[in-house]
């Protein structure tokens, strides 16, 4: 899951942009944020980029291809492990994805 929202920001980024990713404690969960500066997600298709399947493919920057799975099995992934997955974008700007998953006492 981590591994596809990271490739997602260097499919979707420019060449040579930044990808930050930070993590952090938040009471009993951890927050994890990928934020590329890459082209962003359209409104028209913000709604449909975790279904199975989607219509809501592009290629990306250099002309990578979707298949439209892997945002939707990496909220499945997510969601199977008590935890969210949500998005912030700007077309052009680039998008930040939050993953927010429970921390258990072991």
């Amino acid at each position: 899951m981590f591994n596809n929202l990271i490739a997602n920001a260097i499919k979707f980024s420019p060449e040579n942009s930044e990808i930050q990713i930070s993590l952090k404690k938040s009471g009993q969960t951890a927050i994890c944020k990928i934020k590329d500066q890459g082209i962003g997600i359209p409104e028209e298709i913000k709604h449909q980029i975790f279904d199975l399947f989607t219509e809501a493919k592009r290629s990306g920057t250099s002309g990578e291809q979707s298949f439209g799975l892997g945002l939707a099995i990496s909220k499945q992934i997510i969601e199977s492990h008590q935890g969210k997955i949500w998005f912030e974008s700007e077309e052009d700007e680039g998008t930040t994805f939050f993953i927010e998953l429970p921390l258990y006492n072991i």
